[in-house]
């Protein structure tokens, strides 16, 4: 047994990031060996306290037909579903793709996993995506929790007491929204960056501001007092296509438009993931307003140019 929690925990560490106790090991074994999977295990060994099956050859199925309370759970699932995937405009194609994996299984039809038929941009190689559920969880019951994280650049695990309210993707990671004890602000922690979670017995602090009406005018993660501004772009109608079909906001409107450019408005708080993602439009996109965006993006261009400047020299002299 000792070895089997041994190999067990190795696999959860890798996977899940954390350890399973001794009980729920011997109670799973417990469980093998009632319907549906039926194990037999060697009775000679068994007194023995150890564990192999009577048949050698023996092999767990890696799937098996579910039961009829379980099809039924399914079919429920699959009700309560229903009127969110119908919403189109709101729905996401996991939400939709999940909802026709399960309809399928209502329907007595197998799913192939194997090779599935979308494929879903996600880094599945991302440190730290074995804390997802269980984050999800405390976040779900507003369990406050302390986390071991360590900042970039550090070689140094440091505990930190939070309380949970979010958890956020952008970019291809994924960031835990909480207020850190000692702190007003809400702190925004990269899972990549988290070492260990474990409960903290405390009274749950409820976040001051709405974070999905706070999100609604904010890019990326970062959690800022800035107030809300009255962005103003001219695009070039090269790339307003782009933008027309993936907005900066839900609330984006052209103000006016001719022959070269669109000019659009939004409102967005300014932080440092608006500043890269229009930056990343290069000279496609001019900013009108608000002034102190526009000094920024001009600064964050005058370094630049300078920069590439510097390294043509560099070039010359080499040459």
């Amino acid at each position: 047994m000792s070895d089997l929690v041994r190999a067990v925990n190795n696999a959860m560490m890798d996977v899940y990031c954390k350890e399973v106790s001794r009980r729920s090991v011997q109670n799973d074994v417990q469980l093998l060996q009632s319907s549906p999977y039926n194990v037999e295990f060697d009775s000679d060994l068994r007194e023995q306290n150890y564990y192999r099956y009577a048949d050698t050859s023996f092999r767990l199925p890696l799937g098996r037909s579910l039961s009829e309370s379980e099809m039924s759970a399914v079919r429920k699932t699959v009700d309560l579903l229903r009127p969110i995937v119908d919403d189109i405009e709101t729905s996401t194609p996991l939400q939709q793709w999940l909802y026709l994996c399960l309809q399928r299984m209502a329907a007595g039809q197998s799913v192939d996993l194997e090779t599935p038929s979308i494929a879903f941009e996600n880094n599945y190689l991302l440190a730290g995506i074995g804390h997802f559920r269980q984050l999800a969880e405390y976040v779900m019951n507003q369990q406050p929790i302390k986390i071991g994280y360590r900042s970039f650049g550090s070689t140094a695990t440091k505990t930190i007491a939070v309380h949970p309210y979010l958890l956020k993707q952008y970019n291809g990671r994924w960031y835990l929204l909480a207020a850190t004890d000692g702190y007003d602000s809400i702190g925004t922690y990269p899972l990549d960056r988290i070492r260990t979670i474990r409960l903290w017995k405390t009274k749950f602090r409820q976040p001051q501001i709405d974070m999905a009406a706070y999100f609604a005018d904010t890019m990326g993660v970062s959690v800022t007092n800035t107030p809300v501004e009255h962005i103003v772009l001219k695009v070039d109608n090269s790339r307003y296509p782009y933008i027309e079909t993936k907005p900066f906001s839900e609330c984006q409107k052209v103000l006016a438009h001719d022959d070269q450019t669109h000019t659009i408005t939004f409102p967005m708080r300014i932080n440092k993931e608006l500043v890269a993602e229009l930056l990343s439009f290069g000279n496609d996109i001019e900013i009108i307003e608000p002034q102190p965006l526009r000094e920024i993006i001009a600064e964050k261009a005058r370094l630049m140019s300078e920069k590439y400047s510097t390294a043509q020299k560099d070039c010359t002299m080499l040459k």
